[in-house]
């Protein structure tokens, strides 16, 4: 039940995401990015988010909703995140995306670029910034260079919490949770897909009552919880190809690949 191991999307300094330049990756984004870049507001459209053809993902996508309910449960009881292959120098949140996430193999990094760089990209291409407060450096080190995903939680979803404000991060980071570190990042759309959350929850309206059910438990278990607890609706926007969930000043991601991110912090 294990993962497919992992994939490199890491690329620090001159990387640039496999794109082998900053053009070349700036030509990739195209101008008039923002952040509703590809955010669906239909309510009976799919998304294409697939984890890159990751069979494991397709499988979990293509499933009734009822062989889903069972598959969430069984994650939840089976996957101990304590076992040796899932370990990458960093500790994980008790909480059942972390699950989900290493059973099913979605791994992968955010692309990190050198800070002159970022800036560039951001001039080149118009894409909007948003931010993340961090409890530390040692948390701003894992989301840069963890092998596996290690999301936290909130009350939108599962996963990595996002502000288009900085000062709406810079509180996040200072309240009661750290010293104030900061990162800046762009939607990646390359590896983005994101849906509008009353969207979202209104596709979950219409699972079957069984997967409904084993959503709003995984949205309030787990030990971890330090902010909220959810609906599972990050477990329900990657079963319909989303991985990004937008609402107002937020913005949150299941996986850290969604991102290309400053390696200067704020």
């Amino acid at each position: 039940m294990g993962g497919r191991g992992g994939k490199s999307g890491l690329s620090v300094g001159g990387g640039f995401g496999g794109f082998g330049s900053l053009q070349g990756l700036a030509g990739a984004i195209g101008n008039g990015m923002n952040l509703n870049y590809d955010t669906n507001t239909d309510p009976n459209k799919k998304g294409a988010w697939n984890d890159d053809g990751n069979p494991n993902i397709l499988k979990y996508q293509g499933q009734d909703d009822d062989k889903t309910a069972n598959f969430l449960a069984g994650t939840d009881k089976n996957i101990d995140l304590n076992d040796p292959q899932y370990a990458d120098g960093f500790d994980y949140h008790d909480l059942p995306l972390n699950r989900l996430l290493l059973r099913t193999g979605v791994v992968g990094q955010p692309v990190i670029l050198e800070d002159n760089d970022f800036q560039a990209l951001v001039n080149q291409t118009g894409a909007q910034v948003v931010y993340r407060g961090w409890s530390s450096k040692a948390s701003v080190n894992r989301f840069m260079n963890q092998k596996f995903n290690h999301v936290g939680n909130g009350v939108m979803g599962d996963g990595y919490y996002f502000s288009p404000n900085r000062y709406t991060a810079a509180n996040f980071s200072t309240h009661g949770f750290g010293h104030g570190e900061i990162t800046k990042m762009i939607l990646n759309p390359m590896k983005a897909h994101a849906i509008e959350l009353s969207t979202l929850q209104a596709m979950m309206s219409k699972a079957s009552p069984k997967l409904q059910k084993s959503l709003a438990k995984a949205g309030t278990m787990g030990s971890g919880r330090t902010y909220g607890t959810n609906s599972g609706e990050m477990q329900y926007a990657l079963k319909m190809g989303y991985n990004v969930i937008v609402s107002g000043d937020y913005v949150v991601s299941g996986t850290a690949d969604a991102f290309i991110v400053s390696k200067k912090t704020l």
